[in-house]
């Protein structure tokens, strides 16, 4: 018999093997994700500053720009207010620089400018054309304008008068003076026996012995500066002392059509400007009709006689400028084609711009429109018939002379078409187109 003991059976467990620690992997993939968020917050942080940087140089370029527009503007307001700019400055040279930082509140905000024309000289002429260019810096940036500045667009104010005299103002012979606008004399207003002005006011700086038919006032004179004559010569075709021909013994402008179509001592100048240097000669204007400006320059005198139509080729210019004696005298009322055997009014020059033929039957009066300029003395004599020498414009002299009576009345356009040889070279505007952007210096 076989004896077994008592044996307990149980059913084998098979277990899986233990997995290691994830407590390493977590940490990689912590640290890795931080290095992406620090990556991507740093790539911020310089994108913001690049992009401060670049703000803020933006903002100085633009703030460089608006200051040397602001310089510009200040430098042209500082040439107007002082005629005196073109004697103390000198082309080509910049200013100093100019502080503004305590204005626009930067720390490095200044400005300074710089002068120069055609011809690299400021002062030979009061009427040339004027670079100005403005230099800025405004914190890291720098930024320079320029623009030409242009005067001859505005009148002197001695166009508002109807009558100018550097010096005295004689009406003798009991002669009277009738100007529309004011007159205006620097020194005496004097008489031989008795003389009246009709005007709307006098302007009389020294003694008054004259009767006044209008208001009395103090005289705002204001001399001019430049040559007027040479003006006209820089612009106008010369008529050789030569080529006038003799009569009664002088150099003679007579039977004459004188325009920008016409003339018959030489070369036309498109725009009617002539000019004649006398040489210490007498000059004379006679019988005649003219479209043109004429200076004169260094006659003994000029005298204007018989029967004379002159006007400007441009309405509200000179007619006569000179700087010799003017006589006015024996003018006659009409300028006869028939009597005198002339036309007047060819298809080139035709009367008021469009009255033309080839006769000689037509009759002009006697007239003068425009200015009449001398730097020495006018003297108005008796015209032939007894009436009154008539001049519609102006007349600016140094002593004007009447021993006959001369009515002066207005025209307007001298101060709407500015005259060349009257224009205020001390009033400055800038010039359309000329705005730019330039390299700064």
């Amino acid at each position: 018999m076989i004896r077994t003991r008592n044996m307990t059976l149980t059913t084998p467990v098979f277990r899986r093997p233990r997995r290691g620690s994830r407590a390493g992997y977590l940490y990689v993939a912590v640290l890795f994700t931080s290095l992406i968020v620090a990556g991507a917050i740093a790539t911020a942080i310089s994108l913001d500053t690049t992009r401060l940087k670049t703000t803020n140089a933006a903002t100085d370029r633009e703030s460089a720009i608006r200051l040397a527009e602001t310089e510009l503007h200040r430098v042209s307001v500082q040439l107007i207010a002082n005629p005196g700019w073109r004697d103390e400055l000198i082309d080509g040279v910049a200013s100093d620089w100019i502080a503004y930082g305590a204005v626009v509140g930067a720390s490095n905000a200044d400005a300074r400018f710089r002068l120069s024309d055609e011809d690299g000289d400021l002062a030979d002429d009061e009427f040339d054309d004027v670079d100005v260019v403005a230099h800025a810096r405004f914190g890291s940036a720098q930024a320079a304008v320029a623009v030409q500045m242009e005067s001859g667009f505005a009148p002197l104010d001695l166009l508002q008068y109807g009558v100018t005299t550097f010096d005295d103002l004689h009406c003798e012979d009991g002669s009277t003076l009738v100007s529309e606008k004011n007159v205006q004399v620097f020194d005496d207003c004097k008489t031989n026996s008795v003389g009246f002005i009709t005007t709307s006011k006098l302007e009389c700086s020294g003694s008054l012995a004259l009767t006044v038919r209008g208001d009395i006032g103090t005289d705002s004179f204001q001399p001019i500066d430049f040559d007027v004559v040479d003006r006209y010569r820089n612009v106008g075709t010369e008529i050789q002392l030569g080529s006038l021909p003799i009569h009664n013994g002088v150099r003679t402008i007579r039977l004459a059509v004188v325009s920008p179509n016409s003339n018959p001592y030489g070369l036309a100048n498109e725009n009617g400007y002539y000019w004649v240097d006398a040489m210490g000669q007498q000059v004379n204007v006679v019988d005649s009709r003219i479209v043109a400006t004429i200076a004169i320059r260094n006659a003994s005198r000029v005298v204007v006689s018989g029967a004379v139509s002159w006007e400007a080729a441009r309405s509200g210019e000179a007619i006569l400028v000179t700087d010799s004696h003017v006589v006015v005298e024996s003018l006659q009322s009409t300028l006869d084609e028939n009597t005198l055997a002339v036309n007047f009014n060819p298809p080139a020059t035709p009367y008021r711009n469009f009255d033309s033929n080839l006769t000689t039957t037509d009759r002009f009066p006697t007239e003068f429109r425009g200015i009449v300029y001398t730097e020495g003395e006018l003297s108005v004599l008796p015209t032939t018939a007894g009436d009154p020498v008539a001049i519609t414009g102006a007349v600016i002299c140094q002593d004007l002379v009447l021993y006959h009576d001369l009515f002066v009345s207005s025209l307007d356009e001298m101060l709407t078409n500015v005259p060349i040889g009257f224009a205020d070279p001390s009033k400055l505007r800038f010039k359309i187109g000329t705005f730019r952007r330039v390299p700064t210096f």
